[in-house]
């Protein structure tokens, strides 16, 4: 019995449909993986473990605001402005606590001001990074009789990673560690981020 035509056929129709789907979805992979690594904006709420210049501890919270230009498949140049706030007992002047020493409920601000480069490999659905970035950072602590500024450089080293939601938006999470200080005194900081990515 001689196998017809159409049967001779119907593998390689099946084989050439097959390659056409592996190829769309490759296609579609790529898209959804260019849509992911796009430049961005992020804004979001941050919380930091601070060490204080006073020597004391403060866990304090606000936001954080970064943009992001792509302009190499792994590598972008992002800039990084974040506030955090938060209210301690420091140690008080002795115009106010006398030679005995006391604590005097105080009000911490801290901005970062930074700049740096940002690696990533994207997929189609996420796209984990790394940061490296400097800048300058700005942290007051207030309370009576106690007034403490300082200004002073910042290098912040961190990952994290962007999760797709829609084509333009998405979430992110990120973990950075911060140096701060000046040439006499440093401290060192953690902080942590979370919010909203939306790419351009």
């Amino acid at each position: 019995m001689q196998e017809s035509g159409g049967g001779r056929q119907q593998p390689r129709i099946l084989s050439a449909i097959a390659v056409t789907v592996g190829f769309l979805l490759v296609l579609l992979g790529a898209a959804m993986a260019q849509d992911i690594n796009q430049s961005n904006v992020f804004v979001g709420y941050s919380f930091m473990a601070d060490n204080l210049f006073s020597g004391q501890h403060a866990n304090l919270s606000g936001w954080d605001l970064s943009a992001e230009k792509k302009y190499l498949p792994f590598f972008g140049l992002v800039g990084d402005v974040s506030g955090v706030y938060g209210s301690k007992n420091l140690p008080g002047g002795t115009s106010v606590c006398g030679s005995a020493g006391c604590l005097v409920s105080s009000s911490i601000n801290q901005y970062t001001f930074d700049v740096g480069i940002r690696g990533s490999y994207a997929t189609h659905a996420v796209r984990p990074f790394a940061e490296a970035m400097f800048g300058e950072a700005h942290t007051t602590e207030n309370g009576r009789g106690l007034s403490n500024t300082n200004n002073g450089f910042d290098a912040l080293l961190g990952a994290g990673i962007d999760c797709r939601l829609t084509r333009v938006l998405g979430c992110r999470a990120t973990v950075d560690y911060i140096v701060t200080g000046n040439f006499n005194v440093r401290h060192n900081s953690i902080r942590t981020s979370t919010g909203l990515v939306f790419r351009f």
